[in-house]
């Protein structure tokens, strides 16, 4: 990744971030950086060490994770959308693989440190961005915990519908 001098200061109107009220928004994206990723290279990889939030401004990045020997594609994220917002509350080893699937793309990146800054900064500010991102996790848990049900209960009926 390259530091993206020349780009837009300004996030996707469809990013979760545009939530913050404008002076915290402005805040935090100065306690991050703009940045150009190439296609092919990973944002986050499965079993590694990530602690970084990254929005994207421009491109499509693809989330997959390796299971029981397969690859397993798990989500396209495109401008708009963030990545990383569990490993920068709580830092552990990628869960998945995040690459750039276009032709390149434009991110904006706060490492954890700066966010662990950020955020103890001791201003209201800190609070908000945690705020979001918390209400976005619970989304998240959410949508999953639904899926899952709605998988168990397919499961459950083919099992019902076998023939003997």
């Amino acid at each position: 990744m390259t530091d993206d001098p020349d780009g837009p200061r300004e996030l996707p109107s469809a990013c979760i971030l545009g939530k913050l009220p404008p002076p915290v928004l402005e805040a935090f994206i100065g306690a991050g950086r703009f940045v150009l990723a190439s296609q092919g290279e990973y944002l986050a990889v499965q079993g590694q060490h990530h602690h970084a939030l990254a929005a994207i401004l421009d491109g499509e990045v693809t989330v997959t994770a390796h299971a029981h020997g397969d690859t397993v594609p798990l989500a396209t994220l495109k401008a708009g959308d963030l990545v990383g917002e569990m490993s920068i509350i709580d830092p552990h080893p990628a869960s998945a693989n995040v690459r750039v699937a276009s032709a390149g793309a434009r991110l904006w990146i706060i490492d954890g440190e700066s966010f662990e800054r950020f955020v103890e900064g001791g201003t209201t500010a800190g609070l908000a961005v945690v705020r979001l991102l918390a209400k976005t996790l619970c989304k998240r848990i959410r949508h999953d915990s639904e899926t899952m049900l709605h998988r168990a209960d397919e499961l459950r009926s083919h099992f019902l519908d076998m023939d003997y």
